[in-house]
């Protein structure tokens, strides 16, 4: 009888176990890799986790090779950097104007991570032919001129990425959320999802998002590598903004003045109005 059981409890964790894997995913990353999602939903978190890693892993494999080609004194490569354009508490080379223009070059088999790289180059730099010539020889070539190097992206819209970067990719993945709870690991929810070069998204699934979604499983100690909010520097010397009005003194909740930067819009309604509600 104990044997009938003990048979039950495998058949069961089994079940659940081959349920989960169904829905486990490791990304498959080319020589660039694009990933998308909306603010603070996990894409930066997940791109570090997929370029340290990354670069770990060509850095391990190029000294293995490097034993056997001292051996057989050949030649030995180039060791693998890791480059970012974020500050990452790990050995990193900052990214340079010259390394993406092609003045400079980076060292063979190296992984380079752009957060926010709509920032480093939008859909509307197109004014500069010299830039743009190069941009697109960066993303197209990356491959080649890194000899195996992978160069991964962050962005919140894939629309807003200079067309070079879009002319140059065709999957790319979306953050869908993260999950946070669970001791010691991240659960990144993402979707893999083509684009196509006349500026369509093309959806691999006609189901809503979430049962499309894949898991993408590593560890929390990723976080310890940035800082997710980097440019929060840009505005921490503001005057900050903390005077509160009493709600529940209102008499009612109607807007009598639009908030917006056109003037026309500004002048709606009785600038007075609102002292009236606390009457």
């Amino acid at each position: 009888m104990k044997y009938i059981l003990f048979f039950i409890i495998i058949c069961v964790a089994l079940f659940f176990i081959f349920r989960f894997l169904r829905k486990y995913k490791v990304p498959k990353l080319n020589s660039l890799v694009m990933v998308t999602g909306g603010v603070k939903c996990g894409k930066s978190t997940l791109s570090v986790h997929m370029a340290i890693s990354t670069w770990k892993r060509n850095v391990r494999a190029t000294k293995f090779g490097n034993f056997f080609r001292r051996l057989f004194k050949k030649v030995e490569k180039e060791i693998p950097l890791l480059y970012s354009n974020v500050p990452l508490k790990i050995d990193y080379v900052p990214v340079t104007r010259g390394l993406l223009l092609r003045k400079e070059r980076f060292v063979y088999g190296s992984v380079v991570y752009l957060q926010e790289a709509s920032l480093v180059a939008d859909s509307q730099l197109i004014k500069n032919k010299e830039v743009n010539n190069e941009l697109l020889l960066f993303f197209k070539l990356f491959g080649h001129e890194s000899k195996g190097g992978t160069c991964i992206l962050d962005t919140q819209c894939i629309g807003d990425v200079h067309y070079s970067i879009k002319r140059s990719l065709s999957e790319y993945y979306y953050v869908h959320h993260l999950t946070k709870w669970i001791p010691f690991i991240l659960i990144a929810h993402v979707v893999e999802d083509r684009y196509s070069d006349d500026g369509t998204i093309i959806k691999t699934s006609q189901d809503d998002t979430e049962f499309t979604l894949r898991k993408v499983i590593f560890w929390k100690k990723t976080w310890k590598y940035f800082d997710c909010y980097t440019y929060s520097c840009l505005t921490d010397d503001l005057p900050v903004v903390e005077q509160t009005k009493d709600g529940k003194k209102l008499k009612d909740l109607k807007s009598r003045k639009i908030f917006s930067f056109r003037e026309e819009f500004n002048k709606v309604g009785d600038e007075d109005s609102e002292k009236e509600n606390f009457a």
